[in-house]
């Protein structure tokens, strides 16, 4: 039975999809088999692997107008496609019963097939977001260290205490990491700390500094591990991965 983890937080260009994408690579590179799911409207997971117009989708699959289709990545690694269209999934099932367990329902067949199934999730704590934290075993929360950055952590601690109080008793926060961090400037390390002094038991030790490759990596199809073996990134990720296996 794989492990499911969603990779959240209510605020935009934190790095969750850069996250998702080179865990789930470092994941695979060590031997896991793993599924990455594309959750996010702006579909920049599906793209920056390489997967432009995808003609099964994780929206379409939900809708149950085909079943959920894997398209392969690389060794170990599958992709579930993304679609804009996500984006109405609230308004299209918004009064469905039993709307918050869809993406569990669909997802179950595939667990039996990997290790790892790695979610992620939209910059908005609506739907598509509920039922990923029903499904989900655990969450991990990229986090930039600036100003205002606790906000939409807090913001997702809350919903993670509901759901685990109406949907999903199991699931547990696994850790807090800082992405684009440089530890050269003052207020980074000074918001890090305040974090770390407010949530010890949840910020992970080790973190993804700021470096060009990262960005780089996705407008080649390329994850970290391929685009750059031997840059900060990649070193960053691989330091991150073995964290998370230990957890």
């Amino acid at each position: 039975m794989s492990k499911i983890i969603a990779f959240t937080n209510q605020k935009g260009g934190v790095g969750k999809t850069t996250s998702t994408a080179n865990i789930g690579a470092g994941l695979a590179r060590a031997g896991y088999k793993v599924l990455l799911v594309d959750l996010d409207p702006q579909v920049n997971l599906t793209h920056g692997l390489g997967l432009i117009g995808a003609e099964f989708n994780v929206y379409g699959a939900l809708l149950q107008e085909y079943p959920i289709k894997a398209y392969p990545v690389q060794e170990n690694l599958g992709l579930v496609a993304g679609a804009p269209a996500l984006s109405s999934f609230e308004k299209v099932k918004g009064d469905e019963v039993d709307r918050e367990f869809l993406l569990k329902d669909l997802l179950e067949p595939l667990q039996e097939k990997c290790d790892f199934i790695l979610l992620d999730c939209p910059p908005a704590l609506g739907l598509i977001t509920l039922n990923a934290y029903a499904c989900a075993d655990t969450l991990y929360i990229p986090l930039e260290a600036q100003m205002y950055a606790t906000d939409g952590l807090e913001k997702v601690l809350e919903m993670v205490t509901r759901v685990k109080r109406r949907l999903n008793p199991a699931l547990t926060v696994g850790g807090i990491f800082f992405t684009r961090f440089d530890p050269r400037k003052v207020l980074r390390r000074e918001t890090a700390e305040i974090i770390r002094d407010k949530y010890p038991d949840l910020v992970l030790k080790h973190t993804i500094r700021e470096t060009i490759t990262l960005g780089e990596a996705p407008h080649l199809s390329q994850d970290i591990f391929r685009y750059a073996p031997n840059s900060a990134g990649a070193a960053d990720y691989e330091h991150l991965v073995q964290e998370i296996l230990t957890r």
